[in-house]
């Protein structure tokens, strides 16, 4: 059996989170819960009662606040290990995440891209820091619907998005009942002039240019015998991205990131980012160097 990572805190996102990996891990996988106690605030508190005996008490206090995750996770009946580290959240999970784990699953507070930063978004550097697939799960995702039933894989024509469709296929095999929803956005020009050049000339110039960027997926999911339906749209990518998911009643949105760090993808606009803000269908980040 491969392990699932599902690092937690003590947030209804974290809940959810496990409860999307035990749906999905039921009879195919284990799961490690990792959870990471931050250096404490406090240097003064530090220096006066001593390290060890402030981590006893931080070691303490979570195996209690936990509690309520071992109940869900052996009431499901889901082979697992606890693991409990001291550190920065990201670079613990970052750490175990290359102990051959298949997947992490993580809650996300789905902040907006600048506002994650300034709060010290936890699944942002987690993105940029792991090679592995992470699932992004907010609190207001439909745990009736988990793993997933219906997948929204976006595509670009870049080699990343093709990697993020293979993952997708991979990962879903053993689900019953799948069905794929293929779909790209195209910007229109106006948006950025000059990003097009020559050759653009109506709507139906870009939905020609739309059809001939997702045919190769296309190409995929035929060779596969998959069935699957595609849909090109105009627009804003994130917003297309969320309003389409919405009016299929997707499970799973699946996008493939490029790598860039975190502030890069700030700074260039990343699909990824905009889309992880106020998402409420679950996210697969599929990354390629």
């Amino acid at each position: 059996m491969s392990r699932i990572l599902v690092p937690i805190d003590f947030s209804a996102q974290s809940i959810q989170a496990v409860r999307f990996a035990l749906a999905y891990a039921k009879d195919k996988h284990e799961l490690t819960l990792l959870h990471a106690i931050p250096p404490f605030p406090s240097r003064n508190v530090v220096r006066k009662l001593g390290q060890k005996s402030v981590e006893d008490f931080q070691l303490d206090e979570a195996r209690e606040d936990l509690k309520k995750f071992l109940t869900i996770v052996e009431e499901a009946q889901v082979p697992y290990k606890l693991e409990i580290e001291f550190g920065e959240p990201h670079e613990v999970i970052a750490k175990h995440a290359k102990e051959e784990h298949a997947a992490i699953v993580m809650g996300t507070h789905g902040y907006g891209r600048m506002t994650g930063f300034l709060l010290q978004s936890v699944s942002y550097p987690t993105i940029h820091d792991v090679q592995i697939p992470v699932f992004l799960i907010s609190e207001e995702t439909d745990a009736s619907r988990f793993p997933w039933k219906k997948v929204l894989v976006t595509v670009d024509g870049s080699e990343h998005a093709k990697e993020a469709a293979k993952k997708a296929i991979q990962m879903s095999k053993e689900i019953e009942g799948i069905s794929f929803n293929l779909l790209t956005v195209v910007t229109p020009p106006v948006a950025y002039a000059g990003v097009y050049g020559v050759g653009w000339e109506d709507t139906g110039t870009l939905e020609d240019w739309g059809r001939e960027t997702i045919r190769p997926y296309e190409e995929l999911f035929e060779a596969e015998q998959i069935p699957f339906e595609s849909k090109v749209v105009i627009g804003d990518p994130a917003t297309m991205i969320r309003e389409t998911a919405k009016e299929e009643a997707i499970d799973l949105i699946v996008l493939g990131h490029h790598g860039m760090g975190g502030i890069a993808g700030t700074l260039l606009g990343s699909v990824t980012f905009k889309t992880i803000h106020r998402t409420q269908t679950p996210l697969l980040i599929v990354k390629t160097s």
